[in-house]
This record gives C-alpha cells, structure tokens and sequence, in this order.
C-alpha cells in the first residue's frame, strides 16, 4: 500500500433551517485534482446528546451513522454499511476558538483515509 499525503480544502455549506433536520454540504478541493468532492449531510433525530447522521455523495451512495455532541465536541461514526464504508469524524474545540479535526475511513479492499487538520474560524 502505498502513503500519500494530500492538502486539501474543505468548505461547510448550511443547507435551508428545517425543523426536524439540519442539512449540511462539504465541498472538498485537493490540490492539483480538478474535480471536487460533495458530501451531502442530514442530521435527523436530534437530542441534546446524539443524532443520526446520514451521508451521501457519489462514491458510496447512502450511508447511515451516529453521531454524539456536547459543549466541545460533535462526532459521528459510520459502521457495518451495506457499501463496506466504515468511518469517523470527530471536531473538538480549541480554546482559540478552533477545532481540531481527526477522521478515519476505510470503503472495500483496503482503501483507508486518515485526516488530521485544525479549522481556524474566518
């Protein structure tokens, strides 16, 4: 197998304010790739402690996860799908008012991304 490490940019877009869900978009931009990945994010069945989370973009289709939340951070995880896509993400905030990002995810034979980065409020 072999270790890349690719730079990339990702942008957050909130969807319409709906009252049961909250629909979310995440353009990411690799550098010197042309074309740009989409995922496409629900969050439904909210508490003041977990939700669920569906993803879709054109790679896997639809997948399911959970996902927990509290003061200082929101994670969600996706296991066992149909697409053999498995993963994580997790957002921590920072005391400046940033977050570290930690995600992991594996679709099919061997496939595994692991991201690691810091997103600085604008």
């Amino acid at each position: 197998m072999a270790e890349d490490e690719l730079i990339f940019a990702t942008k957050w877009t909130l969807g319409p304010k709906e009252e049961d869900r909250i629909l979310l978009s995440q353009t990411i931009e690799v550098d010197n790739v042309s074309d740009k990945m989409v995922n496409n994010f629900a969050i439904t069945d909210m508490t003041a402690t977990s939700f669920l989370i569906d993803l879709e973009n054109n790679l896997i289709g639809k997948v399911q996860g959970k996902g927990i939340v509290d003061e200082k951070k929101i994670a969600w995880e996706f296991r066992n799908t149909p697409q053999q896509f498995e993963g994580f993400e997790v957002y921590e905030l920072q005391p400046d008012g940033s977050y570290k990002v930690r995600a992991e995810f594996t679709a099919g034979e061997g496939l595994r991304t692991y991201v690691k980065g810091t997103i600085r409020p604008t």
